[in-house]
């Protein structure tokens, strides 16, 4: 069955200021495109009709498709017709029209706010994250070329998608009863009152925190509460952490080649749909490891865990299942 498989690609994701204050790796647009090139020939291969991709201000995909050449691909490629604003809100955007375009998979390159912000733009159409960004928790480390393969499977519908795809849970962040936010991995509470650089990298500032899943073999703030309580993917619950200096420490990864003892007060378990008030006021909230979210001294906000989030592509349990299913024999050469 023919389909449609999105691409969206983020210029700005691999090269915050944690390539300064820390060992993060710098993936420049030139590997990007050939990543772009990549996710196009697996996706091809499979047999979808249309490839969507996002315009953005590198042109990263206009870029990947000029060394493809005009006759290699089957497929249709389609650079979307949308305004460009070089910010987040350009791949949240992408998302939401390709979902009514009726895309069955995409295929975000890009870190955590990669993730988040396109999973702003839409939760409906599975997605196959793939890290390039700094805090990947969420996206993965795969090759590109296998991503594209399995995006095309799922758009395909060559495989029972309740068996290959799943969804994720999110922190909701909540004003006077009304959703204002979201974060899939963490969000944390910052004791200051103004954004400036978005990417969080110092402990002393942080408060409390909310995370959907806690991983002590994973990069970033969640591994904090990696090393206390591991929560996965899975599990149905998220984890509260209160940091300060109390009977604990925690010994853990909140940045790439960065290892801290963190002083930990408190720490339990969270019910999905368990509301946390914000009680520190006035502050930032930090989601999925950039600043995001002001809140001033008489607003009513609190977090929680559901898992209404994206849903996510399993890339291995795809690709097996459609070899399981013949889907890469052909019988007319046999």
């Amino acid at each position: 069955m023919p389909g449609k498989v999105g691409i969206i690609a983020n210029p700005a994701a691999g090269k915050d200021i944690r390539r300064l204050v820390a060992y993060a790796s710098l993936t420049g647009n030139r590997e990007k495109i050939d990543l772009v090139r990549r996710i196009i020939l697996g996706i091809d291969s499979t047999g979808v009709d249309e490839i969507l991709l996002m315009p953005e201000y590198s042109g990263l995909c206009s870029q990947a498709l000029s060394g493809l050449g005009s006759n290699k691909l089957k497929a249709r490629p389609c650079v979307l017709d949308m305004h460009v604003s070089g910010t987040q809100d350009d791949s949240s955007r992408a998302m939401a029209i390709m979902a009514e375009l009726g895309a069955g998979c995409v295929v975000t390159i890009g870190g955590d706010g990669t993730s988040r912000a396109v999973a702003k733009g839409d939760r409906s159409v599975p997605v196959v994250a793939l890290s390039t960004g700094t805090n990947n928790v969420f996206p993965v480390m795969v090759e590109a070329t296998i991503a594209g393969i399995a995006a095309g499977i799922v758009a395909c519908k060559a495989v029972n998608l309740t068996q290959v795809v799943s969804a994720h849970k999110r922190v909701i962040i909540s004003q006077d009863g009304e959703e204002k936010d979201m974060a899939l991995v963490d969000a944390v509470v910052l004791d200051q009152p103004f954004i400036g650089a978005r990417a969080v990298w110092t402990l002393t500032e942080m408060k409390e925190m909310v995370c959907t899943r806690a991983q002590p073999d994973s990069i970033g703030l969640s591994s904090i509460g990696g090393g206390i309580c591991p929560v996965s993917p899975e599990d149905d619950c998220g984890i509260y952490i209160r940091l300060g200096k109390g009977k604990l420490t925690v010994k853990a990864a909140v940045l790439p080649g960065v290892i801290h003892e963190v002083p930990v007060l408190k720490y339990r378990r969270l019910k999905l749909g368990e509301e946390i008030p914000i009680t520190e006021k006035p502050c930032l909230l930090a989601l999925d490891g950039e600043r995001e979210y002001k809140v001033n001294a008489e607003d009513n906000v609190t977090m929680r865990v559901e898992r209404d989030g994206p849903r996510v592509v399993d890339i291995q349990k795809a690709v097996k299942e459609a070899a399981a299913n013949g889907f890469f024999i052909n019988k007319e050469n046999l």
